[in-house]
């Protein structure tokens, strides 16, 4: 079930309120996590960005991550969120966890405002549906993304990972199947003749009537088409939404393209670093980077 969403910002006192354009903002970008970590609050640096991570109630509020930015600088603000969306991204892939992300806006700070001392003052509704909770984690390993196409794959699979659209997820699994030039049908196919060792979803294979087609000409026409266009040419499958055995066929056909999504990010985009969070000595803030890779 998704929420309703709302934006509840907690203003600053009167006696902090320099003038607008001299002030810095403190930037929220919320996210909902699964995984809950051991500490409330986090800070650390990705690629050269500061933020603090601060974990809400996860019944009443969003997670957020914070940083501080230049008033009104749309540039270094787009920069800054399309950095902590890649965290978030590479975050959520290596804990296996349903991970959302929203841009939520800022606030104005006192010039000299430390991160240290920032605590949330915007708060928004959780946006994805409740997948249960796995306590204890701790903040200290993520994927190390090192190219545009990992970061493109990452993004749509956080997306489809945390989305309870079924049919939404279908299609963003099988974008990612596309990306690096892969043609999806052929691959799906040559890999389930051959499948070099990767743990491929064949009990869910079975339950589909795919008939003479191949695996991979179903999930393109059944599915990916199917959902993607409403009118079809005659002969070709429709999707009849209200159906037991059409929710079912879905509900397979999604777990199979995500388990091929998953192989396609490891072993045709190479996604299989990771990224550690190293601390810098007394008062500075702990690092991401690669354990044999200089900060």
């Amino acid at each position: 079930m998704a929420f309703a969403s709302m934006v509840l910002v907690i203003a600053s006192p009167p006696n902090q309120a320099p003038t607008f354009n001299s002030m810095p903002e403190l930037l929220h970008i919320g996210f909902d996590n699964t995984h809950r970590f051991k500490k409330k609050s986090y800070l650390f640096q990705y690629k050269g960005i500061d933020y603090k991570l601060i974990q809400n109630n996860p019944r009443r509020w969003s997670d957020v991550l914070i940083t501080i930015v230049p008033f009104n600088n749309e540039t270094i603000k787009e920069k800054t969120f399309t950095n902590a969306g890649e965290f978030l991204s590479a975050l959520s892939w290596v804990n296996h966890s349903p991970v959302s992300v929203q841009y939520l806006g800022g606030m104005g700070v006192p010039n000299g405002f430390n991160l240290r001392d920032a605590k949330c003052r915007v708060f928004d509704f959780p946006q994805t549906p409740f997948h249960g909770r796995i306590l204890g984690s701790d903040l200290s390993i993520i994927s190390a993304i090192k190219t545009e196409d990992q970061r493109k794959a990452l993004v749509l699979f956080r997306e489809a990972f945390s989305s309870n659209r079924r049919l939404f997820s279908f299609l963003l699994y099988w974008q990612i199947l596309e990306i690096g030039g892969n043609k999806p049908v052929e691959w799906i196919n040559k890999l389930l003749a051959h499948p070099l060792g990767y743990d491929l979803p064949i009990s869910d294979i079975r339950q589909l009537a795919i008939g003479s087609k191949s695996l991979g000409e179903y999930l393109l026409d059944d599915c990916r088409h199917a959902i993607a266009h409403i009118k079809r040419f005659t002969g070709k499958t429709s999707l009849s939404f209200d159906q037991v055995s059409e929710n079912l066929r879905l509900a397979i056909s999604t777990n199979i393209v995500e388990q091929f999504a998953r192989i396609h990010i490891v072993s045709n985009l190479n996604l299989k670093g990771h990224m550690y969070l190293f601390p810098q000595g007394r008062g500075r803030i702990p690092i991401f980077h690669e354990r044999f890779a200089k900060p």
